[in-house]
């Protein structure tokens, strides 16, 4: 039988019984490389996401180039793309998969400190600016906005993104919407929180009943807070941590 010799500088396993070899396996397919983007500088503020197949889909920023970069496995090897190259863009990346395995992003536009939105819903990539100075939305504000993005889909397929706004410290949302007795679709945008300094390293997730939940750091007390509203949305902020200096990077 095996025997175990542990000393406080090592660990080892004796093992008298000839042992074959665990070999993994993956279902999906075969383990890719470890490095998947080595032209210049990438990778920086990833985020990650699976579709109903299994497949990889990433957002990042090229730091050489300053640019949002979307990296995926679903033709069966890596493919790499610029989705957008208008100024210094792709910071703080966020992606989302919605049930008929659409993509969708949101980022932060650092040259003209927007808000802005990437899908391929239509079949092709769509960049909108959401909110800021250019912004395409309902309550649009001016000024710095679209830092800590990060995006969570409804039952409708429609997004939800949670973000800080610079110029006012505020936790901002975007909501996506398509109204048939309208006749259209647009964004709407809203603060979610304006106590103080407060809506960095934010976090958001939808629920069965498409009610939003965001996760964010407020600078002013230190302290981890959470906003959630219903639907038809009336936020509701509360502390949920005071104890010291709490609530970095949430999740």
């Amino acid at each position: 039988s095996p025997s175990i010799a542990y000393s406080p500088d090592s660990f080892n396993l004796v093992n008298n019984t000839a042992m074959t070899p665990a070999t993994p396996t993956n279902s999906g397919g075969s383990t890719p490389s470890g490095i998947l983007d080595s032209m210049g500088s990438q990778g920086l503020y990833t985020s990650i996401a699976l579709d109903s197949n299994g497949y990889t889909h990433i957002s990042y920023y090229d730091e050489t180039n300053e640019n949002l970069k979307y990296a995926t496995d679903k033709s069966g090897s890596w493919v790499f793309t610029t989705l957008d190259s208008t100024g210094m863009v792709g910071k703080f990346t966020s992606i989302a998969i919605d049930s008929n395995d659409f993509v969708h992003i949101s980022y932060y536009d650092e040259t003209n400190e927007d808000l802005k939105y990437a899908t391929d819903k239509s079949g092709s990539w769509v960049i909108t600016t959401v909110d800021g100075s250019g912004g395409s939305s309902m309550y649009s504000v001016s000024g710095d906005v679209g830092k800590y993005t990060s995006i969570a889909i409804n039952s409708t397929g429609e997004p939800r993104i949670s973000y800080y706004s610079e110029s006012s410290g505020d936790l901002r949302s975007a909501a996506h919407g398509c109204y048939p007795s309208l006749g259209t679709c647009f964004w709407v945008t809203s603060t979610v929180d304006s106590t103080g300094d407060v809506g960095k390293f934010s976090s958001v997730a939808i629920d069965s009943n498409d009610a939003t939940h965001i996760s964010y750091y407020d600078e002013t007390n230190e302290d981890l807070k959470y906003a959630t509203c219903s639907s038809i949305c009336s936020w509701v902020t509360t502390t949920v941590d005071s104890t010291g200096n709490v609530g970095f990077y949430t999740s």
